[in-house]
């Protein structure tokens, strides 16, 4: 969001004076002004709020195999709060509201998400202690992110595909974490209470069925080991989940490149595997680097590796069978888990492209498992407290392929959202 500064125009009275006190009175008009004169100091709002609308048209096969045209309108609100209680006090708020129509089913819908709501004390400088629901976000990979523990079950509604927006727009959950820090690093600890069995699709439900089904807990730490290399180490379980452990790291290569490397692993069950299956050691991957170009291009190539997901023999004999199929798509998508092991991402950002203020973004996955791919483009035009966006989006492979299968396989979609 982009904030429009306004200034004030003083407006002074001109006096006639004799021509021997003129120079006088101007030098004490002067220091007057001087010293009446104050300085308006604008102060950052700690609330912030958008109002979204949006109309889309896209196809999808229909029953008989027939691709239909179908069209989607949906509006959105968000509101949030950042501020001071009073001194060591600070208060975190924010939500999020969907509503939209489909033609394809004729059905209305909405759905409320509260991202965020927590209390944060910090007694002296470097500790800090919150409370509350959290929206944590851990991880340095763009496309994947195997150290984002807390991912799984947090989103009610999907409104983009950009990686940035899913992890922006989710739930958080529900904890309670204390942070250390120190020149060069910090620690932090934290445990998240079971609350509820199942989730919910009441509209204004807080839904802690999703985000606390079971008690978990995270430690994380980071230490600057040398230069501008300061890895995060993280340890995270609770009920039924064995220890995962996970690592983040970044390193500048020259002025313009950052190679990056997110790691998980643990055991636990695969997304294919049988109820009664043991568990087994699993790894998870994310690695590749962003390279700034002139022009105020970036780039990011990354490598996807999710030792959760199906290899090309699960993922073959799942094909044959509906029922699995059906089943371990719709559990990766609630896990946030890749859909099959190996893929490719890529991210291109373009900042004032062609004219200033225009923002272009690009945006694709290829599937190393089924060749299946999709590509996402947006162009989007800021104005102070306005954006207006074109989003388009299309999934090619086979009928049983990662993208292939996709109910919507081309989406067209504008977005206009103000900002106050």
């Amino acid at each position: 969001m982009r904030c429009l500064s306004k200034s004030a125009l003083l407006v002074a009275g001109m006096m006639f004076v004799p021509a021997a006190h003129a120079a006088a009175d101007a030098d004490a008009d002067a220091l007057g002004l001087a010293d009446t004169a104050s300085a308006t100091v604008t102060v950052p709002s700690n609330w912030r709020g958008s109002f979204e609308l949006a109309a889309a048209n896209y196809n999808a096969a229909n029953q008989a195999g027939r691709v239909e045209l179908n069209d989607t309108v949906r509006a959105a609100s968000s509101l949030s709060y950042d501020g001071a209680l009073f001194p060591g006090w600070r208060a975190v708020l924010s939500n999020r509201f969907d509503t939209g129509w489909r033609d394809a089913n004729g059905k209305y819908n909405a759905v409320d998400t509260l991202k965020q709501a927590y209390i944060s004390w910090q007694p002296t400088q470097s500790t800090i202690v919150d409370a509350g629901r959290i929206n944590l976000r851990e991880g340095v990979a763009s496309g994947f992110n195997p150290t984002d523990f807390f991912k799984a079950d947090a989103i009610r509604s999907i409104v983009s595909i950009d990686p940035a927006s899913l992890r922006e727009n989710r739930l958080g959950s529900v904890m309670l974490r204390g942070q250390l820090l120190w020149a060069g690093g910090s620690l932090s600890a934290l445990v998240s209470p079971r609350l509820a069995a199942s989730s919910s699709d009441g509209t204004f439900s807080p839904d802690f069925g999703a985000t606390n089904r079971q008690w978990r807990y995270l430690i994380s730490g980071t230490q600057r080991l040398f230069g501008r290399f300061s890895p995060q180490w993280l340890v995270y379980g609770g009920t039924d989940i064995p220890p995962q452990f996970g690592v983040n790291a970044t390193a500048l290569l020259d002025d313009a490149t950052v190679f990056f490397v997110e790691y998980a692993g643990g055991r636990g069950k695969a997304l294919a595997d049988a109820p009664s299956a043991g568990n087994s050691f699993h790894s998870r991957l994310a690695t590749g680097a962003t390279r700034t170009f002139p022009g105020k291009v970036s780039a990011t190539l990354e490598y996807d590796y999710d030792g959760l997901g199906a290899n090309r023999a699960t993922w073959n004999a799942l094909a044959m069978d509906p029922a699995r199929y059906g089943a371990y798509r719709e559990a990766a998508t609630q896990a946030r888990e890749l859909t099959t092991r190996n893929s490719v991402f890529s991210y291109v950002t373009w900042q004032d492209a062609f004219v200033l203020d225009l923002d272009v973004t690009l945006m694709g996955r290829y599937d190393l498992v089924d060749n299946s791919f999709f590509a996402w483009i947006e162009a989007r035009y800021h104005w102070p407290r306005a954006d207006f966006a074109v989003q388009w989006q299309a999934d090619h492979g086979g009928s049983h392929s990662a993208f292939g299968a996709a109910s919507q396989s081309n989406i067209l979609q504008a977005i206009v959202t103000f900002y106050f």
